[in-house]
């Protein structure tokens, strides 16, 4: 089974030490490619020229995704992103909506996203629960139902809800099964290691998003690496009540199609 990993990052502080054992998880969980967060304030991981830089070794495989904050001093420039996203640099743009206070279809973004729209790429906001070291976090602006707006209001630009919107997760499917242009990613949902109680949640939300009209079409697999093991997490997503060809879809072809990676 190919596999993508969609949503991974470099903790820090060392972050090209991070890099070279991503390199060594990704081959150990027998993924193809993954998908590299930047974070422009530090959270998780490392501003993005500096994520380009430290992936240049692992390009093959390890795929940079840019990070864009609505505060001016902590994001890039305009025209350094278009040039990224032309030059096939970095394959979209994540938003840590609630970790920062701003809802997806603010104004301080919506250059970067009609960005994405130009080179057709993805738009990926942080949604649902927030790490619980990080006090100043609000659920507010990272609940599922705000993405509704911003694709309504731009439904060229491909998005992407992640983490399920855990424990949003029939919010997260009601608006991506309204909006043909909004997809879910399943990453987050366990941190260290695999749990009783891990299984019992994600039996649960893939309930709700099933049930709320969530399409296997728009569903995207990822990790959250290093929040646990990709090898685990693939086991554990694996546990899911799909046949092959669904498999397929959440492990490798949703995700390949989104991104458009040559494989």
């Amino acid at each position: 089974m190919k596999i993508i990993d969609c949503h991974t990052h470099l903790g820090g502080p060392d972050f090209a030490a991070d890099a070279r054992r991503l390199a060594e998880s990704v081959q150990k969980a027998g993924i193809e490619k993954a998908m590299v967060y930047a974070d422009e304030n530090g959270f998780f991981g490392c501003p993005s020229e500096q994520l380009l830089a430290i992936l240049k070794p692992f390009k093959q495989f390890l795929l940079p995704v840019a990070s864009v904050s609505p505060l001016p001093a902590s994001r890039p420039s305009l025209a350094m992103v278009d040039r990224w996203l032309k030059g096939g640099d970095i394959f979209g743009l994540k938003f840590y909506t609630g970790y920062e206070h701003f809802f997806p279809a603010e104004q301080p973004v919506r250059p970067y996203l009609e960005l994405l729209v130009k080179h057709d790429l993805p738009a990926i906001f942080h949604s649902g629960d927030t790490y619980s070291d990080f006090k100043t976090a609000k659920l507010k602006y990272a609940h599922s139902l705000h993405i509704d707006e911003l694709a309504t209001e731009m439904p060229d630009l491909k998005i992407v809800i992640a983490h399920l919107g855990n424990p949003w997760a029939m919010d997260a499917a009601e608006v991506s099964y309204k909006n043909k242009n909004v997809f879910v990613d399943c990453s987050g949902l366990v941190c260290d290691s695999v749990k009783p109680e891990d299984e019992a949640l994600l039996k649960r939300l893939f309930s709700d998003y099933t049930t709320f009209g969530g399409s296997i079409d728009k569903l995207l697999f990822g990790t959250d690496w290093d929040l646990c093991g990709q090898k685990e997490y693939v086991d554990f997503i694996n546990q899911l009540p799909l046949d092959d060809d669904q498999k397929n879809k959440v492990f490798y072809e949703n995700a390949q199609k989104l991104f458009k990676l040559k494989l």
